[in-house]
């Protein structure tokens, strides 16, 4: 996780949580105000060389969850909303989401940043105020993206919101169970029973793609080599393709295919999947060089290639995007952060997407949280 100040919470001998009082003068844990000012203000600073070493980056969505500066969630736990300025003083998109604990965490759009440049932020607490910008945070890279924590209540008909179009959500099926929503890492995440689960969804993108980006964490639970499922299916609507699989029978690799002018081509990971272990995966298409790129934990693992400018088939009436279905059946697993781009990312950006969110990264460093006079 971020990481930069130390923890201001301990266990006693009973259990019971301690509170440094040093760490915590003049903040108040319910309200949330510091000193006799009702808005406080903290600097926080992000080294992009530990997420993205040796490249610049525009656009790039970090992911902050605050569990890692305690003041910070009691602020937004207490009812605060947030502000976030760059060192020029302008306002930088962000959205907030929940840990499975509830913890505040978010999705922050940097400012465009130099190779392994220390970018200074100023977070704002204000009461009452929704500085949140959903559509900012999103709309310039991706066509969706389904964070999958909504929980499933366990009826057909469950919705899985996109964050980039509101009006096209992932449908669930399956009767997906409220504890089917699991802890993933970024936040609450997916399981899928392996007989019958799928979310189902029906985006704009459909049958449009040609260059693209599709990304998320996968899960395999399943060691049985007969019964093996599926991550993703009909990226573009067509019946099958684009579509990334768990290997039966013959191999437990991942296996990606599309399907360009009735050609049908693929490439794989050269080893098995872990089971039980949690992994990035991206397949980006770059249609300029007709090269194909399949990513595990931010690195290169296998391409495909075409004929450059060719088009990805699809069908006349596209069918849904299938995430956790497919022709090689249901996946035993789990799914987190689903996103689509109807463009190409970059190596470097996908490697600096599975760094980021990884966990295990000191990425942030929090300042001294102080009264401050509210913004008008």
């Amino acid at each position: 996780m971020s990481a930069g100040e130390s923890s201001t919470t301990d266990l006693d001998s009973t259990g019971t949580t301690t509170i440094d009082p040093s760490q915590t003068s003049g903040v108040e844990t319910t309200a949330g105000t510091t000193g006799d000012s009702p808005c406080a203000v903290a600097d926080v600073s992000i080294d992009t060389g530990i997420f993205s070493p040796g490249a610049g980056l525009s656009d790039f969505v970090l992911w902050m969850p605050l569990d890692a500066w305690p003041k910070g969630a009691m602020r937004l736990e207490g009812g605060d909303g947030l502000s976030i300025s760059d060192a020029r003083g302008e306002l930088v998109p962000y959205t907030q989401r929940e840990l499975v604990d509830g913890t505040p965490a978010l999705w922050v759009k940097l400012p465009t940043f130099e190779v392994d440049e220390v970018i200074p932020l100023r977070f704002t607490f204000i009461p009452e105020h929704d500085g949140a910008d959903p559509a900012g945070v999103w709309q310039t890279d991706y066509t969706g993206v389904w964070h999958l924590d909504d929980a499933p209540m366990g009826l057909d008909g469950d919705l899985a919101r996109n964050a980039v179009v509101a009006e096209e959500p992932g449908t669930m099926y399956g009767s997906m169970q409220p504890e089917q929503q699991i802890d993933g890492p970024l936040g609450p995440a997916l399981t899928f029973d392996g007989d019958d689960d799928v979310v189902e969804i029906s985006g704009s993108f459909l049958g449009a793609l040609d260059a693209y980006a599709v990304s998320m964490w996968i899960r395999a639970d399943n060691p049985d080599v007969a019964s093996r499922g599926s991550f993703f299916s009909r990226l573009n609507g067509d019946f099958l393709y684009p579509r990334c699989w768990h290997g039966s029978d013959t191999s437990g690799r991942l296996i990606c295919q599309h399907s360009v002018s009735d050609d049908i081509t693929s490439t794989a990971t050269p080893k098995d999947l872990p089971i039980g272990e949690w992994l990035h995966i991206a397949m980006v298409r770059d249609t300029e060089s007709g090269i194909t790129s399949l990513y595990v934990q931010g690195e290169v693992v296998g391409t495909i290639e075409d004929a450059v400018g060719s088009t990805l088939d699809t069908d006349p009436e596209p069918r849904p995007f299938l995430v956790g279905d497919g022709e090689w059946g249901t996946l035993l697993g789990a799914i987190d952060e689903v996103r689509v781009s109807d463009h190409v990312l970059s190596a470097a950006r996908v490697r600096a997407d599975y760094r980021s969110q990884l966990g295990e990264l000191e990425i942030a460093t929090y300042g001294t949280l102080e009264g401050s006079a509210c913004p008008l």
